[in-house]
Parts: C-alpha cells; structure tokens; sequence
C-alpha cells in the first residue's frame, strides 16, 4: 500500500484492534496504527479525529453487529430453549468473526469518556436487555430456572461467552460452531454428570446466606514492609481507574501524601508495583482454592468449593484482580513471563480439580476438561467487571450461584 492509499473501514479498525490487543489502547500509538497500514500518520487523521476515536468506532461497530445479527437469528426460532441455543451461537459467530476488535470492547471500554462512553455503554445495555427477554421468556414457560434472576443468568451467560475473545484462536482444531455447542450444553445443562444430577443433591439451592469459604482479610503480607503495602494499594487504586500507562509515580506518591523521590526507597520503577501487584493477586488466589479444595469431600464438593472461593478471593481483592488482567501486558517481556507462568499454574490447579472429578464420574465426560475449564474461567471471571458490593449478593451467595449454574445448568 502507498503511503498516501486509503485503507478500508475494516482494515482501519482490524488493524488498530490488533495493536491495542497487543499493547494495550493507552500503550498504543497513532504512529504505530499508521506504520501498520503503511501510511503516513498525518493521512491516519483525515480518517479519524483521535486514537480515541479510532476506540469508539471498534466498540460501536462490535455492538452494532450484535444488536443487528444476533436478534435476526433468533426471530424466526419458537422454542425458547432453542432460542437460548440460537443466541449463544450467533453470539459467538458474532464475537469470533473479529475477534481482537471485540477483546478491545471488552478491555478499554473504561478508556472512553463523556458522551462517547455513555453510547457505547447504551449500545450495550439494549444487547443485554435483549439476552435477558429471552432468558425471561423461557423462565415464563417454566423451562429455565426461576429461582435465579434473570439478570444475574443473563451476566453469567454473558460471561462464559465473551471470555473466548480472549482465548480462542481461529487456527484451533475446534470449530466456533461447535464451541457454541459446548457453552450451550454446559449454560443449560451444567458440568455435572447425569447420574450425579439424578441423586438429589444437584441442582443445588441458590442464592442462600452462608458464611463465606474464606476468610475475609484485606490485603495479605507479602513480607514487605507496610509501607510498601501502602504503596501497592494507591497504586492499584489509580491503575484501576485510569490504567497503568496512564499513571504516573508522582501521582502514586501525591495519593499517598510523600514526595516522589520517597517512593524510590522502597521500588525501583512503576513497573515494579505492577509486578508486584500481578504476583501478589495470582499467588494469593490460587493459596485460597487450594486450601478451600483441600477440605472439600468428592469431584462435586471440590468443583463448587472451587468456584466460591475463586469468586470470594477475587472481589475480596477486585481492583487488584481487575489491573492483573487488565494491564499485565505492559510488563517487561521477562516479568510478563513470570506473571504468565503463575496465571498457568493457577490455571493448572483448576483443571486437575476438573480433571479428578471427570474421572470418578461426578462431572460429565463429553466436554473435553479444557474447554470446561475455560468456559468456568470465563463464568468466574468476568465477575470482575460487574459485581457491585453494594449489590443484591454478596461475594459468598454470587458464588454460591455460579457454582449451581456451572454444575447444573439453568434448564428447570
């Protein structure tokens, strides 16, 4: 392409979506999207007004694609099951076709602000009203569990799914066609074996007050000093809101009432806090599961522990939580590796639990662990974006939920 060509609408946005999946929306830069479609950055301007303007056309055009063809598709199906089924499917067609321009949605949706946000935000809510009419339309013929809101089964629904924007690679053996098969029997029908449903303990009740799986401390030593601590709490408080690239050690500091050069005593750089903070939440979450499956009894027992205390550990630390997934990207190639391997070894601790179930039957055999590990990752964790503590559920009883939904589906 000559520097000067003018690249489609698609490629504009494909190819900036690949960057701020790379690097991260703040990290990016204008000059570097030129570079990619081989123009000069000058000529990127006569297209978009501003990187934020590039971000806002990649979520309206993600939204917009969702509210167009997911509704079509589900219009002409009269079962309400299939309709559920339907929705899921076009839903990952949808998310799968571009699947970077739909990671950034979901990611840097906070980097937008003004009235540019409030669209996308309403953009989203009408595709979420229209996931949870159709819930409510099966819970009205009594073929979907109505002990559960339909706003908290539309969100987990909403979870599993846009979680494989993340994940999934188009090079894969599996197809999106029968991803969407998996995500609809695991959503419907849950992760636990039949013969186990049929036993009278599964499905479990929901939604009950119960003291939580772990304790509840703040933040955990890490044998730093507690003024180092201090430090990785403002930190993730201004990562949290305006992300990492975004904030300065000055402003750390000035949360903290200390002078700049103060903060040097105790780290070398900024991105030493984010190491630390990526370490601390990988490493302190996976000690809270392990314990809690520790003192479970059978696969069933270990797989619901497992879920509550991943949910109670994680909105126990949310914003720590949240910039770990958010912003470790922008680590060093070294320590980004470090921080990858914990995730892994988290990661591994889940599927052995999963795998060690399977086994002796409790949970279902025809879904590969993998992608019940996966789908449950994605139910769990994008808890993050939404839960609010001042909320119907609290941490215990959310978890609670989605170990009921996991395990046994939504189907009455």
């Amino acid at each position: 392409m000559s520097p000067t060509e003018i690249p489609t609408e698609d490629r504009l946005l494909d190819t900036a979506a690949a960057l701020f999946w790379e690097k991260g929306y703040a990290a990016a830069s204008t000059r570097e999207i030129a570079a990619a479609l081989r123009i000069r950055q000058a000529s990127l301007y006569y297209h978009v007004a501003s990187k934020e303007d590039l971000l806002y056309r990649i979520c309206v055009s993600s939204l917009e694609r969702f509210l167009a063809e997911v509704p079509a598709a589900v219009s002409q199906i009269s079962s309400p099951l299939d309709r559920i089924r339907r929705l899921i499917s076009a839903h990952v067609a949808a998310l799968l076709d571009h699947r970077e321009r739909n990671a950034t949605m979901l990611l840097e949706l906070r980097s937008l602000a003004g009235r540019r946000r409030v669209q996308v935000v309403e953009l989203r809510e009408r595709y979420g009203n229209f996931v949870r009419s159709t819930l409510e339309e099966a819970q009205r013929t009594r073929e979907v569990r109505d002990a559960i809101s339909s706003t908290h089964l539309c969100l987990a629904l909403l979870n599993m799914l846009n979680w494989a924007a993340l994940w999934f690679h188009p090079d894969q053996a599996l197809s999106a066609d029968k991803l969407a098969e998996i995500f609809g029997d695991l959503y419907l029908e849950g992760a636990a074996s039949k013969d186990h449903r049929a036993d009278g303990r599964w499905p479990p009740p929901v939604a009950i007050s119960e003291a939580p799986v772990i304790p509840g401390n703040k933040i955990a030593k890490t044998g730093e000093s507690r003024r180092l601590e201090r430090l990785l709490e403002a930190a993730v408080a201004l990562f949290s809101r305006q992300g990492y690239a975004a904030t300065s050690t000055r402003e750390v500091a000035s949360l903290l009432g200390m002078q700049k050069a103060s903060l040097y005593y105790h780290i070398e750089s900024k991105e030493d806090l984010l190491y630390f903070i990526c370490k601390d939440s990988l490493e302190r979450i996976r000690e809270d599961v392990a314990a809690a499956v520790e003192r479970a009894q059978d696969g069933l027992e270990r797989t619901s522990a497992l879920i509550r205390a991943h949910v109670e550990s994680m909105l126990r630390d949310q914003a720590e939580h949240a910039t770990t997934l958010a912003e470790m990207h922008s680590l060093s190639p070294a320590r980004r590796a470090q921080v990858v391997a914990l995730r892994d070894r988290y990661e591994d601790l889940v599927r052995s639990v999963l795998e060690s179930a399977q086994r002796t039957g409790a949970l279902r055999a025809d879904i590969g662990v993998k992608y019940l590990s996966l789908g449950l990752l994605g139910l769990v964790n994008r808890v993050l974006v939404w839960y609010r503590r001042r909320g119907p559920l609290s941490p215990a009883e959310l978890g609670q939920l989605l170990a009921a939904i996991f395990l046994s589906g939504i189907k009455a």
